[in-house]
């Protein structure tokens, strides 16, 4: 014979494996969420070249990608030793015994690698839109002229990449 107390503790144990169930379904359902890889970042206001370079046509675009590997071997090692530069500069601020001598020299070769490679690129962006038809030249320099976006909106109002003379 079964007694009140026994089919308490089996509605019990029941709930209890109902709620474990349930609570570990939406547990393990958050959990795989955070995991799925999330989708490539567009190009954003770090590189405006990009942004402007996927307004073009596909066979354009090819044609800049196909470029870039020579540009990427010859000044990418310069930019990144400009950064190294200019973050071990920045670190080196907190030392005992500072050399601001020494820092003003690191940050003017730093800038100097930078200068080098971005002028470089300027270079290569005039060099490249020279062949491209009037449409595409336009529309490609308008793309670069464009105001850098912050957080998905212009910063304060609009503010032209390259200022207004």
């Amino acid at each position: 014979m079964v007694t009140r107390t026994t089919w308490l503790a089996g509605a019990l144990f029941a709930s209890l494996a109902l709620n474990v169930f349930v609570g570990g379904a939406f547990l393990g359902a958050h959990l795989t969420a955070r995991e799925q890889p999330q989708p490539p970042a567009a190009p954003g206001p770090r590189n405006p070249v990009a942004t402007a370079v996927a307004t073009l046509s596909p066979e354009t675009q090819a044609l800049w990608r196909r470029q870039m590997p020579q540009y990427a071997a010859t000044y990418g090692p310069k930019m990144r030793e400009a950064r190294r530069l200019s973050r071990q500069t920045m670190h080196s601020f907190g030392a005992e015994s500072f050399d601001d001598d020494g820092a003003i020299e690191d940050l003017a070769r730093a800038r100097a690698l930078e200068f080098e490679s971005r002028n470089a690129m300027d270079r290569k962006l005039v060099e490249f839109a020279a062949n491209l038809p009037r449409a595409e030249r336009a529309r490609f320099g308008e793309a670069l002229a464009r105001p850098p976006l912050r957080g998905g909106r212009p910063r304060n109002g609009v503010r032209p990449a390259l200022e207004e003379r």
